[in-house]
């Protein structure tokens, strides 16, 4: 019932609420198969551009990593059917998010559980974290690569579905520039099928390339982390910025139009407010709902520093 994308962080950090709620020591991440081999079932326009065995993929490269970004869970496991999956909840009796969930009825908490969390309860949010071997490593490809100073990490967007949401390639080249002439030090972290298909846009030539990050949801975390601050435009890796109250970012481009997921009716549908920053958002972190032109992120840059 849930795609396998990074909104899986919000699943995560609603599994710490309740975590919290019950009083219970630590969380066992259950992933279980979907009826369409293993998936659920995608649209068509989806399928062509992410297609099954890209998506059993990600269970591996982004689901079981992503876990790993919640200190509280101990144990991650792959069920090889719904049947076994639905034993463990027996044995877990009420200690099973979402509320309620059955594998024969299936259900899933994202964004507006957490939303509502926050709303009602006053509960934090933004419990991920890079975790501290992960941390040195960055540490030692920043210096590798000669990083020094105030690090700005910029995330690229170029992914062939629903293209419209991808980043103004042109204005992030430029403030780039901007930024290294002032004596920042701008890294890029590319869209992760540009590295895996060795198709890096030759404007960045020039410019830091985190292609390990790119490929690693953890190194990924750790250089948010480390950076003196992020930008990129409202897409699923900047969810590790949003939901890690030690980063230090501003996302662009929350509202696509043309783009049923980021309608301004869709969002709002799942608990954000419009105009506005997350709620549980610190001083350092803020939503922008123009799109990223040059002068919207120069703007937008100069009053966070």
């Amino acid at each position: 019932v849930a795609p396998i994308t990074f909104d899986v962080l919000w699943f995560l950090v609603g599994a710490e609420i309740q975590r919290q709620r019950l009083g219970l020591p630590d969380i066992r991440l259950v992933i279980v198969p979907g009826p369409d081999g293993g998936l659920r079932r995608e649209r068509d326009d989806y399928e062509m551009v992410i297609d099954a065995d890209a998506r059993r993929l990600r269970i591996r490269d982004l689901l079981v990593p992503a876990a790993s970004l919640l200190p509280t869970i101990s144990a991650v496991t792959i069920t090889e059917s719904r049947g076994e999956a639905a034993g463990l909840c027996i044995g877990a009796g009420t200690s099973v998010f979402p509320s309620g969930y059955e594998p024969a009825i299936p259900v899933y908490s994202g964004a507006p559980f957490c939303l509502a969390a926050v709303k009602y309860f006053g509960q934090s949010v933004a419990s991920l974290r890079a975790s501290a071997s992960h941390l040195s490593e960055i540490d030692r490809w920043l210096v590798m690569q000669g990083g020094r100073g105030r690090i700005v990490v910029i995330t690229l967007r170029a992914y062939g579905y629903m293209p419209a949401r991808n980043s103004n390639l042109a204005a992030w080249i430029g403030i780039a520039n901007q930024l290294r002439d002032e004596g920042y030090w701008p890294v890029f972290v590319p869209d992760t099928d540009q590295i895996r298909d060795g198709r890096l846009p030759e404007e960045l030539a020039g410019f830091p390339i985190a292609a390990n990050a790119a490929l690693d949801v953890r190194l990924r975390m750790a250089l948010y982390e480390r950076a003196w601050l992020n930008l990129g435009v409202n897409g699923g890796p900047m969810g590790l910025c949003w939901l890690n109250e030690r980063t230090r970012y501003i996302t662009f481009k929350i509202i696509t139009r043309d783009v049923p997921q980021t309608t301004p009716e869709y969002v709002a549908s799942h608990g954000f407010v419009l105009g506005r920053s997350l709620p549980f958002a610190t001083s350092f972190q803020k939503w922008v709902w123009a799109n990223d032109d040059l002068a919207v992120i120069e703007s937008e840059f100069s009053h966070m520093a």
